[in-house]
């Protein structure tokens, strides 16, 4: 059965190849913002869908993942920033503080329609990092295509991370629930290979 990525993530194509399958990647093309809602879990989850059946209406086979990813800080939901200095004013709300993210991934059947859902939280802190490595993080690296402006495994010389801990899985935090994953596609008879978390804890630390 082929499989489709409806992504032009580097990290989620990273992160899915863990998984040991065949996959291609298809830009979704899906606008976003048509998606209109306060919770965050519904509209990861809301967006992940429709990303996997934008491009099922385009390829029509096969099986097709999407996913989205959310950052929310109380009431506030943390996309894409729309440029640098928006990204700066995301990173100086997140200091020091606590926050979640929520990340939607779906499993769509071309032939079947059937179609599959999930959504995993994790619970992130930042440091107390001040404003000169806010700069040179938005100036070294690529902010504009991150939830909340930044990625957990980007690195300032001799600070590190901007995350200080977190709770939960660091594939949801990267882009793409792996674990969740897993069991979708389960569902559809597809079976990841065993040792994919020896390979995500020799990458990152983490065994998902």
């Amino acid at each position: 059965m082929k499989i489709y990525l409806a992504s032009g993530s580097p990290r989620r194509k990273r992160l899915l190849r863990w998984l040991g399958l065949d996959f291609k990647v298809v830009d979704h093309g899906y606008d976003e913002g048509l998606v209109k809602t306060d919770d965050p879990g519904d509209l990861v989850g809301e967006l992940a869908l429709r990303k996997a059946y934008a491009v099922k209406e385009e390829i029509g086979e096969g099986l097709i993942i999407g996913s989205d990813l959310v950052v929310s800080l109380g009431k506030e939901i943390m996309g894409k920033p729309k440029d640098k200095q928006a990204a700066k004013e995301m990173l100086r709300k997140l200091r020091g503080r606590f926050h979640k993210i929520y990340c939607g991934v779906a499993v769509v059947e071309a032939e079947t329609d059937k179609a599959v859902m999930s959504v995993a939280v994790t619970r992130v802190k930042m440091k107390r990092y001040p404003e000169e490595i806010i700069d040179k993080y938005v100036k070294n690296y690529e902010v504009l295509d991150k939830g909340g402006a930044y990625a957990i495994q980007d690195e300032i010389k001799e600070f590190g991370s901007l995350v200080e801990k977190f709770e939960g899985g660091i594939t949801t935090i990267i882009g793409l629930p792996l674990d969740y994953l897993e069991t979708l596609l389960k569902e559809f008879g597809v079976k990841p290979k065993k040792d994919w978390r020896k390979i995500c804890k020799q990458e990152t630390g983490y065994e998902f």
